[in-house]
């Protein structure tokens, strides 16, 4: 068993979080391997869950942590959260790999890159499944939001242009979000700057509608030109 945690949100809608820990992939950009292991006795069993779900006061529920689609019992969890309880279902975030259950109403998927070599190299995984499962999602109306890591000189514009592509292939109106990569330890790879995430933001809209980033950087550089950013935008 491997969800240790339930949250609870008091904005609106109310939800509550369930959260899991382990995944199937092996990302060495990943910050979430740095964090620290749940104890084996804070697991929670699936009976535990639901009747501490059934107790709350609550609009929906999103799962998420790790990679939530290893989780055994996640369809059974979905089919009473969506079929029973009638909340509102989500899977906050997925690489995407293992197709998720349909009792879901929405779906964040992270693509870690178009290049089936890239991600076969640094996931450990082919991404051959992860763009079907990405179009069958979509297809069945679940709705379904994109996400893609920008890393300079791995997973950068060229390739967040593919991405975009794809993405637009099936649907230009689907959200894609750019976070940009926060530097882990004892990785080659430096945090983008702000003009590469403009950048990387303006091509992916050559093929999309919504498209926005998030990035960190303690910069001066970066506080002035995102000042202006805002300034201009909104």
């Amino acid at each position: 068993m491997t969800i240790h945690k339930i949250s609870y949100s008091k904005k609106d809608p109310k939800r509550a979080n369930v959260i899991n820990y382990s995944c199937n992939f092996n990302c060495p950009w990943c910050l979430y391997k740095i964090k620290t292991k749940p104890e084996k006795n804070c697991y929670l069993k699936v009976n535990e869950i639901k009747n501490i779900l059934n107790k709350m006061e609550i609009d929906g529920v999103n799962f998420l942590g790790g990679e939530i689609t290893t989780y055994p019992h996640l369809e059974e969890l979905t089919y009473f959260t969506h079929e029973i309880l009638g909340f509102y279902t989500k899977i906050g975030h997925t690489n995407g790999y293992i197709s998720p259950p349909d009792f879901i109403d929405e779906i964040v998927m992270s693509i870690k890159s178009f290049s089936d070599e890239i991600h076969k190299k640094h996931t450990g995984k082919s991404n051959n499944s992860i763009l079907k499962n990405f179009k069958n999602i979509h297809e069945k109306g679940i709705y379904i939001k994109a996400s893609t890591v920008y890393i300079p000189d791995l997973v950068d514009a060229k390739e967040i242009e593919k991405i975009a592509k794809f993405i637009g292939d099936i649907d230009p109106k689907i959200k894609f979000h750019i976070t940009g990569y926060i530097k882990v330890p004892d990785t080659p790879w430096r945090s983008p700057t702000y003009d590469e995430m403009i950048n990387a933001k303006k091509v992916a809209e050559d093929y999309l509608d919504n498209v926005d980033f998030s990035f960190y950087s303690s910069s001066n550089d970066y506080d002035n030109k995102f000042s202006k950013h805002l300034a201009k935008n909104f």
